[in-house]
This record gives C-alpha cells, structure tokens and sequence, in this order.
C-alpha cells in the first residue's frame, strides 16, 4: 500500500477512494471489451477534434469577409453531401468492413477539412464542403454499427450512454479549448491576425481527428450482408420520418448559427463564447443522462413531447431576450431539451422496427434529416440576413411545437411498447447509487 494513503490530512480521502471504486466496479460490471475501449478512444479524438474545427469554422469565414447567407450555404452543402453519402457509405461498409471503411473517414474527413482553411472563395468552399460531407458521413453510418458490434445485448445501451455522454462532453472542452487557442496564439505570434489564428488552430483540429486511425486500425470489425429484399421499409417509418423531419429542421435552422449570433447580434468576446459553447455541452451531458428518469415516468412518445415543447419555450425566450445572462440561460435550456430528447427518438425508432431492419432504418432516418437540415440551414441563413435573428427564432420555435405535436399524433397510438419498456430499463438511471 502506498504510504501517503492514512496521512490524517487526506481526511476526504476513503470517500473518494470510495466513489472511484464503485465507479469502476460499475463500468467493469458491463464487461466491456478491450476493442471498445479502442473505438473509444477514436471516438473522442474524433469528437474533440471536430467540435473544436466546428466551433471555429464558422467564425474563421466571418474573419474572411463571409456573411450568414454564405455560412448557410456552406452548412447546407455540408449536410446534402452526407445525405448522397449515406446509402453508398452504408452499401460500402457492408461489402468491404466497416473497419476499413472508418479508416478511410479517419483519413480524407480531416485531409479535405484542412483543405477547407487554406482555399477561399463562396464556390469553392461550398464544393469543398458537399465533398467533405460525403467523408463526414462515414462516421455517422458506422458510429452505431460499430458500436453494436463491439458491444452485447446486455452491455449495450450502456455503451451508446457513455459514448453520447463522454462525447458531448469532450466536444465542450474542444469548444473551450477553440475559444482561448486562437487568442494564446495572438499573444505567443503578435504578428498573426485573428484569422490566421484561428486557421492554425482549424488545422491543429484536422491532426487530433486523423489520430483517431491508430484505434480503428486495431479494431476487428467483422461484414454483416442484409438479407434480400432488406431494404423494404419498415411500414412504422412512414409515420415516423415524416415526424423526424420537421424535428430536424429546428437543429438544421440553429445549430449552425449560434457562434454567429452569438458573436454578431450578442456581441460576446470569441472567449465567452468558447465559455458559454462549453457550458452547453455540459448541459447536454446532464440532460442525456437524466433522460432515462423523464422517459421512465412519462413513456418514450410522451416524453419526447415534453422535451421537444420545452425547447420550443426556451427558443421562443431567446427571440425576446435582452440580457445577457438571460440570454445565456435560455440558449443553455435549449441545448440541453433538444438534447434530452434524443435518446428517446432513438429508442422509439429501433424499438418499433424489426431487428433486422436496423441498418435501413437508421439510413433512412440519416438521409430524411440530413435533407431536412440542408434545406433548413440554406433557408435560415437568407433569413437571418433578411429578418434578423429574433423573427427567425420565434418561427424556428413554432416548427419545434408543430414537431412536438406531429410525433404525439403520429406515433402515441402505441404508447410505451414491452421493447420500449426494456430498452429503457437497460438504461443508465443518474439516480441510481
């Protein structure tokens, strides 16, 4: 035993020592294997690096002379790629392996990433963004796959939660990490200018994604092939997308707009926002861990609703607000209720629809949302521009109420399921000791 162990000055101690010991008592309990602690590992250079990239890309094209039009065009084009991306991604992933098909994301996502900071020009970065999108969405299509693969039925919901969680996570301090690099630099290099430090920083980003290939080059990733006649759909998501996809127009008309409000019509200091960026994502992290307790007392579809309505409140408040932390208050409850509702639409789209057509689901849903966030970010970047910021909110949050009733009307009939019921009493209670 080490010697400074019983040093009476170390009186909190035992109950650290405690808490640490039943955490990992509780995460070895799960019988976790080796190859997932791997893609976890390329899970978080991945969520690091990315969140830091989409953090300051935004703010880099405003530094060079780019105007909210021009930043939703460039985020549509990102999306509509890897909505073309998907299906071919998915059929590639089956016929070569999902591993060798993850290291060609872990290679051409961040190499055409950091071509993107050197080029300039509207077209240019438009074209550079669609391309990069077919790449992106590599991660998207085999995220789950991979997951399952490396996981059991009785360990696997717990593995999703502590990859959503640990990744949102990691994705704030990548945020914080993107608010404070660019001005150390300024200070370290006085010669550069705000935009060639955050350029230094952007390509910093593309080298700690392209670290994630080390991981998935360990990974034994077996070919699963679909049955025949697999990619017939489901009949549950005809009811289901259509839902999903006014949903996803509330993420496609904001998300890619909030550093830019932030820093145009806030008027906040690019530090702040790294402050504020980080601290929505801790918000995330609490709410996808408190979800399990809100969709156990309410049900998977009723919960959803309620998550979906209270987003809608919080982006209705940010359209009026004036004051700062008012401000700052509402933008973090939004985050987090738009967050909070997502395991549940995930659970409900895997519960209703057979086992075997997984994979058809999943790429269904990627492609219905993807489109739906491309038309979304297109259009709200005209309107923000035409409108300002506070009319388009107001409007964004009527789409998430309509959202919220189109999933209670569609999709309550059945209720909680018996596989929803299961689901979720795998799931990760944050009450539990």
């Amino acid at each position: 035993m080490a010697p400074w162990v019983d040093v009476p000055s170390a009186a909190g101690s035992p109950m650290r020592r405690g808490m640490s010991g039943r955490l990992i008592a509780w995460i070895s309990d799960k019988e976790l294997s080796r190859e997932f602690w791997m893609f976890f590992v390329a899970a978080l250079c991945f969520d690091f690096g990315f969140a830091m990239f989409l953090f300051l890309y935004n703010l880099f094209l405003l530094d060079i002379g780019f105007n909210e039009r021009q930043l939703g065009l460039v985020a549509g084009a990102m999306t509509l790629g890897s909505m073309a991306g998907t299906i071919p991604v998915g059929m590639l992933a089956q016929r070569v392996g999902l591993r060798r098909v993850l290291a060609v994301g872990f290679v051409a996502t961040p190499a055409l990433s950091a071509l993107r900071i050197v080029v300039s020009g509207e077209y240019v970065q438009v074209g550079m963004a669609f391309i990069t999108g077919t790449f992106l969405c590599i991660w998207a299509v085999c995220f789950s796959p991979a997951a399952a693969k490396l996981t059991t039925a009785k360990n696997r919901t717990f593995a999703f939660s502590l990859l959503f969680s640990v990744g949102i996570g990691t994705g704030g301090l990548g945020g914080l990490a993107g608010g404070y690099l660019p001005g150390w630099l300024q200070v370290i290099v006085p010669t550069l200018n705000a935009a060639d430090a955050k350029r230094v920083v952007l390509l910093l980003c593309c080298g700690v994604v392209a670290l994630g290939l080390w991981p998935v080059l360990r990974l034994r990733l077996t070919t699963t092939r679909e049955r025949r006649g697999g990619w017939r759909f489901d009949p549950f998501l005809w009811r289901f997308l259509p839902a999903a996809a006014l949903w996803s127009l509330v993420a496609g008309s904001f998300m890619p707009f909030a550093t830019a409000y932030l820093s145009r019509s806030v008027h906040v200091p690019l530090t702040h926002i790294g402050v504020i960026y980080s601290a929505s994502q801790m918000a995330q992290v609490v709410a996808v861990l408190l979800s399990p307790a809100v969709f156990r007392r309410c049900g998977l579809v009723t919960g959803i609703l309620y998550t979906q309505l209270a987003t809608a409140i919080a982006l209705a408040g940010l359209a009026r607000a004036h004051e700062l932390p008012v401000i700052v208050a509402l933008y973090l409850s939004f985050t987090a209720f738009h967050w909070m509702g997502g395991p549940g639409i995930y659970s409900l789209l895997m519960n209703r629809v057979e086992e075997e057509g997984h994979s058809i689901a999943s790429a269904a849903n990627s492609l219905v949302t993807s489109l739906s966030q491309a038309i979304a970010s297109a259009t709200a970047g005209a309107a923000y521009v035409e409108f300002g910021y506070s009319q388009v909110f107001l409007a964004i949050a009527c789409v998430a109420a309509l959202a919220a009733v189109l999933f209670w009307v569609l999709l309550r009939e059945k209720g909680v399921s018996v596989g929803d019921a299961a689901v979720l009493l795998e799931m990760p209670d944050p009450n539990a000791s």
